[in-house]
This record gives C-alpha cells, structure tokens and sequence, in this order.
C-alpha cells in the first residue's frame, strides 16, 4: 500500500498496493479494511489500459456485479478519484465481464475528515457590573425582659462605742452598748451594792 500525503487533499491510496494493483489477484476487502479513509483523501487505480477499467456503480450494482448504471467510468490506466465528502460510501467495479465476479470490486468508507487545530481562545468578555439587590432592612431583634434581681440582704451597721439605741419610731437599729460601757454599769452596780450593806449594817447596831 503507498499512501502520499498530498499538499491540497489528503492522502492519496494506489489502490491494491503494494503488493498488487486494480488486478484479479488483490483481495480488495482485506486490503481496504486495513486503513482510515477520511473526506479529502483520493483513490488512485492503476492497470493496463484495455484489460480493465473502473466503475463506479451503487451498493446494489456493487453487489450484483451490474455496470448497467455506472455513476461514474475510467479507462486511462491512472485514473485519480477524489473522496471529497465524508459519511459515505463509494463503490467500484472492472466493467470487464467476469472481472467483478472474480473479485474486481471495491468499498469504500470514508469518515469525516479530522479536525484541525483549535480556535484560538476568544477573550473572555469583560465582567458586567450587576446592580445590588434592594437591602432588606434588617428587623429589629425585640429586646429581652429585664430580669428582677433579689435585692442583697443589708449588712448591719457597725456598733458604734458609747452609742445609744435609737428612739422608738426610728428607722435606725438600736446598737448594742460597747464592752467599755458595760464594764462601767457592772462596777456601778457592785459599789450600790457595797453602800447598801453598809447601811444595813449600821442600823442592825443602834
């Protein structure tokens, strides 16, 4: 098989190469099956001029042998066929009689032709500035309850030395007399006591 890239189409199949050429003795199903044909490719199909030719018929002529409705005939002995669209498949003969029935046919499936290189990248278009939504105004979280708090029990007042008990009605606490005004009553008491023995004494006499 000789495959040339070409500098307008695609690759160019001499067809039955290398091992032979539009001939009797190349199996066309065996040697089409090994390759990729893609739409811009071309079909090359050489042989002796008057021994054979090349016809393109339909899958039904194809199939029966018929060159009764030929889509296309070449007889130069270097006939060039072009496969410009892809998504089909051509089909071709040796018009010669017997040629066909002795395995002178040829399918052809040709894919879609491959995809160039990428477009380069378009710019990504600029940002556009989005107006801001309407601010919900945010509701006011009601305030919580005062708590009551027990009041802290009032500490008594520091006693005061020498310090009196309130009058009746005062809103004051009395205050307990100091160690050194008690000592003072104790001793009072103590010379009461001793001048009244005395006395007592006094009169058991007269």
């Amino acid at each position: 098989m000789a495959a040339v890239l070409g500098a307008a189409h695609g690759a160019s199949y001499t067809v039955g190469a290398p091992a032979g050429s539009w001939d009797l003795r190349t199996n066309y199903t065996r040697w089409a099956s090994g390759i990729s044909f893609r739409a811009g490719d071309q079909l090359v199909f050489k042989y002796s001029p008057g021994a054979h030719d090349v016809v393109e018929v339909s899958k039904a002529d194809h199939d029966s042998c018929s060159n009764a409705r030929p889509l296309a005939t070449f007889t130069t002995g270097d006939d060039t066929v072009p496969l410009p669209a892809g998504g089909a498949t051509r089909y071709f003969i040796c018009g010669v009689p017997g040629h066909c029935a002795g395995g002178m046919k040829l399918a052809v499936r040709v894919e879609a032709a491959a995809a160039g290189a990428p477009n380069a990248a378009a710019p990504s278009p600029a940002p556009v500035a989005m107006a801001p939504r309407g601010a919900r105004t945010p509701t006011a979280a009601p305030s919580p309850a005062p708590v009551a708090m027990a009041p802290r029990a009032a500490r008594p007042p520091m006693a005061t030395p020498g310090a009196r008990a309130p009058a009746a009605g005062s809103l004051l606490p009395a205050v307990p007399p100091s160690s050194s005004a008690t000592a003072s009553a104790g001793v009072g008491s103590l010379v009461c006591l001793g001048l009244g023995a005395a006395v007592a004494a006094l009169m058991a006499l007269y």
